[in-house]
């Protein structure tokens, strides 16, 4: 019964899944009308087109990537607090050990842009270090961000086109669902960061969200008295 629970939840996740990732691209659609078209926004945004076309048809960095992929399975499994053991790394393979890996460790390596994530924690750290004496970089920096940004879309592109044995733990429409609203976060997020519009951008997805439950939920209710 609980095996049966599980899967009809996951089933009940997806369509979920997808609408929220609508619901975030469509926010992030109205709310690039309204950002601002400074050097960091055409930097970043020159960044990730040099990236996708770079990582694409010419090379893949594949020891980073496969750096990075078993870093953050480990990352997230220290977060849940799992016990892990041997990392290891090699040209074009690894392996981390973790002991009853959930979803989100298993998963975690396709939405999780790891190398974005640690040039925005070192910019965040050097900005808060030396504020205002980095402004000169700082076109440079969002540069750096779309290239790593990119890279971890294609790469994560490439992956799941060989097939993983990493989708088939929760079955490959959830798995790929879960992958991709999470993905469209995080670019939300990514381009927030960037053009920091925080509130504008929060308020446009929140809603699209609530537009999104009155058109399929409370019109539907309304209907039926």
């Amino acid at each position: 019964m609980k095996k049966i629970a599980g899967i009809l939840f996951r089933w009940l996740c997806v369509p979920v899944f997808l609408l929220l990732t609508y619901a975030l691209f469509w926010a992030e659609l109205e709310a690039a009308v309204f950002f601002p078209k400074d050097q960091l926004t055409w930097f970043f945004a020159g960044g990730f087109l040099l990236g996708s076309a770079l990582f694409t048809m010419f090379t893949q960095l594949v020891p980073f990537y496969v750096f990075g992929h078993e870093a953050t399975h480990w990352v997230v499994a220290k977060l849940f607090r799992k016990e892990t053991g041997k990392f290891h790394c090699r040209w074009g393979s690894g392996y981390v050990e973790i002991r009853n890996p959930n979803v989100w460790i298993i998963l975690a390596p396709y939405f999780v842009p790891f190398y974005f994530l640690i040039f925005t924690g070192i910019w965040g750290l050097l900005d808060l270090l030396m504020p205002g004496k980095l402004i000169f970089f700082y076109p440079w920096m969002s540069g750096l961000l779309g290239l790593t940004y990119s890279y971890h879309l294609v790469l994560t592109f490439i992956a799941l086109g060989k097939g993983q044995k990493d989708l088939n733990h929760k079955g490959k429409i959830f798995s790929l669902a879960l992958i991709l609203v999470m993905n469209a976060l995080f670019f939300f997020l990514a381009t927030l960061t960037v053009t920091r519009q925080w509130k504008y951008g929060l308020n446009s997805l929140t809603s699209k969200i609530l537009t999104i439950l009155h058109k399929l939920v409370l019109e539907p209710i309304a209907g039926l008295f």
